[in-house]
């Protein structure tokens, strides 16, 4: 069974969206594999496409577009894989994203929620061994005086497949039907 994910893809300025990229190509190694954004929901293979994407559709229904402004670097650690990653967190915006991703963890999902770590919303601009090196990439992203603004306007279902993120279907917020149906992933 594949695995899905809730994904929030940024409206951004189009030099914005160049910035950002051209960081995490610089610094993500997984960069590559899918556009920046917000993770809503993680991975979950246990439930069927259907009822996974009906699930983020119903929430998506109850929603409005959330505008975001991020002003701050935050270092971000794994301890399981002794990762650490810089992150681009929201000031505004913080707790509607964070509500949102309480939204999808209610219902069907309610299970998965992991309860040892705090939701932070952020976009993942890099990743690396080396937790002083980013570190050291937050300070100075945060002493340039960081400011990027955008919008949340939909949430799109994804699968991993052979290392890539595959966009299954579209969630307009605030509308009653999916925006666009994606073909599944082969």
């Amino acid at each position: 069974m594949n695995q899905f994910f809730t994904l929030a893809y940024p409206n951004l300025s189009d030099d914005d969206a160049s910035r950002i990229e051209a960081f995490r190509r610089a610094h993500d190694p997984h960069s590559s594999a899918v556009a920046a954004h917000f993770t809503m929901a993680f991975g979950c293979s246990t439930l069927a496409k259907d009822m996974y994407s009906e699930h983020v559709a119903r929430v998506c229904r109850s929603a409005q577009p959330i505008d975001f402004v991020c002003r701050y670097a935050m270092l971000g650690a794994d301890n399981e894989a002794e990762r650490a990653y810089v992150y681009l967190v929201p000031d505004e915006g913080y707790s509607r994203l964070s509500r949102m991703h309480d939204d999808l963890y209610r219902g069907p999902l309610r299970t998965f929620l992991r309860l040892d770590i705090p939701y932070v919303p952020h976009i993942t601009l890099g990743s690396m061994a080396d937790r002083a090196a980013a570190k050291h990439l937050c300070d100075d992203l945060n002493r340039s005086g960081l400011e990027i603004s955008g919008s949340i306007t939909a949430l799109t279902v994804a699968t991993l497949q052979d290392q890539e993120i595959l966009n299954v279907a579209v969630f307009t917020l605030g509308i009653d039907r999916s925006k666009s149906e994606l073909p599944a992933a082969h």
